[in-house]
């Protein structure tokens, strides 16, 4: 598959809001936690972030962390340089793929990784090399922290909408040689890399009331993006017509339900964990 192809979406100004929405949305999920409570802000000093999108995320912790007083290093990562800001400041961006180590300038130079949404991006075969890549651009002692919206979302029961998305997603990613249960691989690639202090934490959207038609909106379009998507790239249907027609049917089933008052929620994954300081003498 081309590099290119491992990417679901458009890439085009429309998504870049759509992705740029949705940040703010998983930011609220989390409750207002670009990182977790678990990793400390003052030991970090530079930080990668990878699948960077449009570089919503890594620009809103810059402007967190930064102070006058101490000079951090900002860089984030992508497939494609399609979305990457016109005037990215003091933020640098690369193209690179996760499966292929990176070059050897950015070894053992990032306090912390962050990664976000590879569910629809990454085989299952892809995880331990992505795992591997992280570690060896992470210092001794730095931290990893994963986000995915993956099969625990819509697993959820009582909501016939997310069960129709369970489906179709297992279905495609499935024949695609991808895993749905995204969090979960993370978690046993990270272990099984030696990564300590390993957590797998969820974050429900509905805990926060007024995130509701955030939430609603952000569903619909991904019923009218990947939805639609993965009905025609894995065959479920045959033409790119039908699988927009499905997409529409399903979104305004959506829309009836939640006006109904049976809003689905939002669950963010995220697994964080720890480069040990020393190699492991196992």
């Amino acid at each position: 598959m081309a590099a290119q192809d491992k990417y679901c979406f458009e890439r085009d100004k429309k998504e870049s809001e759509r992705l740029d929405v949705q940040h703010r949305v998983l930011v609220r999920t989390s409750g207002d936690t670009l990182i977790h409570p678990s990793i400390p802000v003052e030991d970090i000093r530079s930080v990668a972030d990878i699948a960077t999108g449009t570089g919503i995320w890594l620009r809103d912790l810059k402007k967190s962390l930064d102070t006058p007083q101490v000079d951090r290093y900002y860089h984030g990562f992508d497939i494609s340089s399609e979305q990457f800001p016109e005037n990215p400041g003091a933020i640098q961006y690369s193209v690179h793929d996760l499966t292929v180590p990176f070059p050897q300038e950015h070894w053992g130079r990032y306090d912390l990784v962050h990664v976000r949404l590879l569910v629809a991006a990454l085989e299952e075969s892809d995880y331990k090399a992505a795992i591997a890549n992280i570690s060896r651009i992470l210092k001794p002692g730095g931290h990893l922290q994963w986000e995915e919206i993956d099969a625990v979302t819509y697993l959820t029961k009582g909501y016939p909408v997310l069960s129709e998305l369970y489906r179709c997603f297992d279905y495609g990613l499935t024949a695609e040689g991808k895993c749905f249960q995204a969090s979960a691989k993370v978690y046993e690639e990270t272990r099984a890399a030696g990564f300590v202090g390993v957590e797998r934490l969820c974050y429900d959207s509905h805990k926060i009331p007024d995130l509701h038609h955030d939430v609603e909106e952000r569903l619909t379009a991904i019923i009218r993006t990947l939805y639609a998507f993965l009905l025609l790239r894995s065959k479920q249907v045959d033409t790119a017509e039908v699988a927009s027609q499905e997409a529409e049917n399903l979104a305004e089933e959506h829309r009836r339900q939640c006006a109904e008052g049976n809003s689905p929620p939002l669950k963010l994954m995220r697994v964080v964990g720890q480069k040990p300081l020393y190699p492991s003498s196992l």
